[in-house]
């Protein structure tokens, strides 16, 4: 995996959560700005939940990083694309330099960065570089605790365990305690199951 001997001072950035069915898409940009000695950045779905969390706090302990978030309701005003992009877009400006190299997981860039020199969309990137693999993690835990601190107001959907995901739990919850505040009604399972 590319990392800072290779790259220079640059943001790595990665979003989560686009196929739930509710809450928000999460967003992270980290800036690799020295060495490191992390062991076992990796990209954040072939992590176990203990091994994520361990690596996000040593993570925000020794890089500078920005997070941001799209509600269920932007993404329904935006569709889940332009959210995702434009939470990744957020993430790196709060961390970002005019002179970072910017490596954004994905096949597209958001719209700020299109014309810049120094951006790239890399396929897979949180696989071949170090510092997307970072933001990969560090967006997914904090997308999970969200969800999780969620439960707390929408007991009954297993956001605790799915984190807003279409598993068969959830659907079933939905059948039985409707839809709420943070479902993506333009999603097409949630707005089939609205046009019932």
């Amino acid at each position: 995996m590319k990392d800072f001997e290779d790259l220079g001072v640059h943001c790595g950035v990665d979003e989560v959560g686009r196929g739930a069915w509710s809450g928000p898409v999460v967003a992270a940009a980290v800036r690799f700005d020295k060495r490191h000695n992390i062991k076992g950045l990796a990209d954040s779905k072939t992590l176990s939940p203990q091994e994520r969390i361990k690596l996000y706090f040593e993570i925000l302990e020794t890089f500078s990083v920005g997070i941001s978030f799209s509600s269920a309701k932007s993404i329904d005003s935006f569709n889940i694309l332009g959210s995702s992009l434009h939470v990744m877009q957020e993430a790196a400006l709060k961390v970002s330099s005019e002179k970072d190299g910017l490596y954004f997981d994905g096949n597209k860039l958001p719209k700020r960065f299109r014309s810049a020199a120094r951006a790239y969309s890399i396929v897979k990137g949180d696989k071949k570089i170090a510092s997307i693999a970072a933001a990969s993690i560090v967006a997914k835990v904090s997308r999970d605790f969200y969800m999780k601190s969620l439960n707390l107001r929408f007991p009954g959907y297993g956001w605790e365990k799915n984190v807003g995901y279409g598993v068969g739990q959830h659907k079933t919850a939905i059948y039985k305690l409707g839809i709420n505040t943070e479902h993506r009604r333009s999603f097409k399972p949630i707005y089939n199951i609205l046009c019932l």
